[in-house]
């Protein structure tokens, strides 16, 4: 080992070479490499002297030294290096270990460039996630957090908790989440909680919070005496809650009418509530596992969201909710709605009728994208639903086997001087549909109705009254190894070599 310190040359260095130009450290180094040229050849005549060859190794340190002084990365400005380190870091949210990972490589490259690092918040702000209930060199991983943390100061960070609902939580890793709350931009708890913890949290500064999922939130026996209402504090920022909570938790209390992305999941009558203080949503996607959503006293009160344009309500175990819901919600702006049937037994079947569901529509003229979900609707069902969304551009159908056949595909079909259903349909997705009954041909035929090429379009003295497509997917709509499907294969491809984006 060297007995002298290289980044103790580097700083000589750089202190020598404070007021001196490029030409000057260039010559600089020609007189280091003389001297080590001058070394080498002594060292050949005593080449047991010790003093010598460490002098000729200091020469090539120094030698090293300045040239990494007129290396460009060195010399370019500090705000552009900043940005080649952000374009370094991956920032998958699938994989927040790179970020992490990017982020320190980068730090520890060199001490300028761990300065450079250290002193830029905004490459310690990518969304990171925490384990307080980790166990394992639990004062190392609470000392490093901290330091990660620090050096994201004072800008807004994204945090994500994870094991929140073991039995046995770190304080310190714990306290230096909660130290930072002023800072949070969002807040994740992914996995059930105790009521104790949303409790803290909902105490702490919220100043920067914009987003909070507090994931499923539970009762243990020593909340119970804590109190029924969780409160929040109030958060200029806040926008977009996502909460689980069942009957036996307790009442949330947050600023609902400055929300406008909310999505609950509640056994519970109270969401009819929740929704009449949110009148600002943009976004609502509510889940219920059965329980029915509005009591028999309520279902006459109207409520409306008159900037809400995504719906997204999914009924996994009764669809007894799912008519007296949409009767009482008015919706004016309602672009997307995605109505997932979930686990519906069949004898609640009945409980879709064309002529309420109708009435909703007429209330929320301007939707655009329909989603349908394990809907046990039929071909007529949702030709009528269709027939009252003429502004449909996107449609999506997922095991929806017996509402697509060859009735709803004629419907479809484009004939000159015929107005087909949903003339603005341009974006068509058809997912686990293997038990739909319907010919191949048919459908192909729909298909080649409704698409033209560049070329064709150019030709025409007017456009089609239709909407050309600019997406099929049909996921597992076909077994396209079947002999009978060939002409239909032929089709797709014959599309596809004409620009339509088709997947199969």
């Amino acid at each position: 080992m060297a007995p002298f310190s290289v980044r103790a040359i580097v700083l000589e260095q750089t202190e020598r070479t404070r007021q001196s130009s490029k030409a000057d450290i260039e010559r600089f180094i020609v007189e280091s490499e003389l001297k080590v040229i001058s070394l080498e050849s002594q060292i050949t005549s005593e080449p047991q002297s010790t003093a010598l060859v460490e002098l000729r190794d200091r020469e090539r340190s120094t030698i090293a030294a300045l040239r990494y002084l007129i290396a460009p990365i060195y010399s370019i400005p500090i705000e552009l290096l900043v940005e080649i380190f952000e374009l370094a870091i991956r920032e998958d949210s699938e994989e927040v270990l790179l970020y992490i990972k990017d982020t320190f490589l980068i730090s520890h490259v060199c001490s300028d460039w761990r300065r450079v690092a250290h002193c830029t918040p905004r490459l310690w702000t990518g969304h990171i996630h925490v384990n307080p209930g980790c166990r394992d060199s639990e004062q190392v991983y609470a000392h490093g957090l901290k330091a990660w943390l620090a050096r994201s100061a004072p800008l807004p960070v994204s945090i994500s908790l994870s094991g929140t609902g073991t039995s046995r939580l770190s304080p310190r890793i714990l306290e230096e989440v909660l130290e930072i709350s002023p800072r949070w931009r969002s807040l994740r708890l992914q996995s059930q909680s105790p009521s104790s913890l949303a409790r803290r949290i909902a105490a702490c500064n919220l100043d920067s919070l914009e987003e909070l999922d507090l994931g499923t939130i539970y009762e243990t026996p020593s909340d119970l005496d804590s109190g029924s209402i969780l409160v929040f504090s109030p958060a200029a920022r806040f926008r977009k809650v996502s909460m689980a909570i069942d009957s036996d938790s307790p009442h949330v209390s947050m600023p609902w009418a400055q929300l406008t992305h909310l999505a609950l999941h509640y056994r519970s009558s109270i969401i009819h509530d929740i929704l009449g203080q949110c009148p600002n949503l943009v976004s609502v996607s509510i889940r219920t596992p059965g329980s029915p959503l509005l009591p028999e006293a309520r279902r006459d009160t109207p409520f409306a969201l008159n900037h809400l344009q995504t719906l997204s309500l999914v009924f996994s175990e009764s669809a007894e909710p799912f008519m007296p819901f949409l009767d009482c919600l008015s919706a004016p702006a309602l672009q997307k709605l995605c109505l997932d049937f979930g686990q519906v037994p069949t004898e609640v079947e009945s409980e879709w009728t064309e002529a309420r569901f109708t009435t909703f529509q007429l209330r929320s003229p301007n939707i655009n994208q329909l989603e349908l979900t394990h809907s046990y609707l039929t071909s007529e069902d949702l030709w009528a639903a269709l027939r009252h969304a003429p502004r449909i551009t996107h449609l999506k159908l997922v095991g929806c086997d017996l509402c697509f056949d060859d009735t709803l595909i004629d419907a479809l079909h484009y004939k000159d001087g015929i107005e087909p259903l949903v003339p603005r349909l341009h974006n068509l997705v058809l997912e686990k549909m293997g038990k739909s009954i319907f010919a191949p041909d048919n459908f192909v035929d729909m298909i080649v109705s409704r698409w033209w090429t560049d070329a064709q379009l150019a030709s025409y003295s007017t456009p089609p009254p239709v909407a050309r497509w600019t997406s099929v997917k049909l996921g597992e709509t076909f077994n396209l190894n079947r002999p009978s499907n060939e002409r239909f294969v032929r089709s797709i491809e014959d599309l596809r070599r004409n620009g339509l984006d088709i997947q199969t």
